[in-house]
């Protein structure tokens, strides 16, 4: 997964908050229906210098704004999409997932270097992850109406749609050595709670039972992922478990309750939010070995 993280709020942005649907009316600032400025809140900048705004129209109909600015062109383009938007970076790519209404979603996909629309796709359900191998986009949805898990593949302009599992929600998806792996939580509690593995073209070739509720996924290296815990009885996330892709033996250690930063291969950066505590949890050692205080 490649999600992309809002920037600094203290960030000055003043100037790149205009919007240019064409040559025209290029250099407008956004306008809501009330004739006051939208507020944007959230910005992202991307590895090629780009940024990527969204801003929520109409919060009683859950209509939202994207707009980004192209910093070679200096030009600006935006979109009125539905439901909020989560940004995700990929090499050449840009994917922003829309969760629409909750019945059906929508997939826009860039291209960095040139900031330009190439394609849209809706998807059935509430959204959950976006993932990319090479020109493979992967999104897994949850239908309420078929309590169905789905995982949607699209490439070469065709989507393809695979039933994962009942009663269950695809809560995150990791492309890696060639497979596919895909965290599955229960809806409320019980089972399932599973790794899938899959192939590149959607086939399901392993289930692998975990003794958590998954919440997401990181590589380690390239025979280990880890699994981070959301307890959905305590809200908490206190475990996480690393599994073992080529035999699938698991491990399970206890952590803080806190949010991962980032993985790395050598360590995992986690977040207590009450204490402003950081931890930095090495994977070698299986441990804490630094924690400090920010303010």
């Amino acid at each position: 997964m490649a999600k992309m993280y809002a920037q600094d709020p203290q960030l000055d942005i003043q100037n790149l908050l205009y919007v240019s649907n064409g040559k025209a009316d290029a250099g407008n600032e956004i306008l809501s229906d009330q004739d006051t400025v939208f507020s944007y809140t959230d910005v992202y900048k991307d590895q090629v210098g780009n940024y990527w705004f969204s801003a929520n129209r109409d919060h009683n109909k859950n209509q939202y704004t994207v707009s980004i600015l192209d910093q070679k062109s200096n030009t600006v383009a935006s979109y009125n999409v539905k439901g909020k938007p989560s940004f995700y970076e990929f090499a050449e790519d840009i994917i922003i997932a829309c969760e629409g209404d909750g019945s059906k979603g929508t997939l826009y996909h860039f291209k960095k270097q040139s900031a330009i629309l190439v394609k849209e796709w809706k998807v059935s359900g509430l959204l959950w992850e976006v993932e990319m191998q090479a020109d493979t986009l992967y999104a897994t949805t949850y239908i309420v109406e078929e309590d169905q898990a789905v995982l949607y593949r699209i490439k070469n302009g065709r989507k393809k749609r695979i039933n994962l599992s009942k009663s269950a929600t695809p809560t995150d998806i990791l492309c890696m050595n060639q497979s596919v792996y895909i965290s599955l939580a229960p809806i409320l509690y019980g089972d399932p709670k599973m790794l899938l593995e899959l192939t590149e073209g959607g086939k399901i070739i392993r289930q692998l039972p975990l003794a958590i509720s998954p919440r997401t996924l990181h590589q380690v290296n390239e025979q280990e992922l880890l699994i981070y815990e959301l307890d959905l009885s305590s809200g908490k996330s206190e475990k996480i478990v690393y599994v073992n892709v080529v035999n699938g033996e698991q491990w399970t250690h206890h952590i803080p309750h806190s949010q991962i930063v980032s993985c790395t291969s050598r360590s995992l950066s986690l977040l207590e939010q009450e204490s402003k505590t950081l931890y930095t949890w090495d994977h070698t050692d299986r441990t804490i070995v630094k924690s400090q205080r920010i303010s």
